[in-house]
């Protein structure tokens, strides 16, 4: 007997109820390659209707054969599915207002250099741009030896005196920075 595949309409919607992974192992792509499994197998007058179709990665798919299902791996509750599913979206949660907490730290420490530059050049400002180097230092050196290095810019180049241009102070900065951390400059 002829039968006609499965169209790829009907294998997607079987991936997408079954969240993509294999219902026996749990493994989802891009890990393994999801195929269709059928219940109860063709050979014992299974059917292609999407309430007999599940869906496995090849290896259980194919290391089962037509095993009937009472003798297969049975799928995962779908309780605890929601369960891991549940941890999983708060552990992303978690993990994303752990950065969020980290970049606004980040933040207040490039705040706080530049306030340094800003106290001893009163009326100057640095350039929005400088921040990116300064958080590259930030998260290559101690707060406080960032701070440090601020501090030795402004003082060598005179307390309080106006300079031709903050991009020198911001320069000389740079360049402490850089050798704290021993890397060569390359911008």
């Amino acid at each position: 007997m002829n039968r006609n595949p499965i169209s790829k309409r009907v294998r997607f919607e079987i991936f997408k109820r079954d969240n993509f992974a294999c219902q026996y192992c749990g493994q989802t792509p891009p890990a393994v390659v999801l195929e269709i499994d059928h219940i109860v197998s063709v050979s014992d007058g299974g059917s292609d209707d999407t309430h007999n179709l599940i869906t496995a990665c090849f290896d259980c798919n194919r290391g089962k054969g037509a095993i009937p299902l009472a003798e297969r791996p049975t799928p995962e509750d779908l309780r605890a599915k929601r369960s891991l599913m549940r941890e999983r979206i708060e552990q992303a949660e978690a993990y994303e207002m752990m950065l969020q907490e980290q970049r606004r730290i980040e933040e207040d420490a490039i705040d706080e250099v530049i306030a340094v530059y800003e106290e001893n050049f009163e009326g100057w400002t640095l350039l929005d741009r400088t921040r990116i180097s300064i958080r590259r230092f930030l998260r290559s050196l101690p707060r406080t030896e960032v701070i440090e290095a601020m501090e030795i810019a402004c003082n060598n180049m005179g307390r309080r005196e106006r300079v031709d241009s903050s991009s020198i102070v911001f320069r000389y900065f740079c360049g402490i920075c850089w050798r704290k951390i021993g890397g060569d400059r390359d911008d």
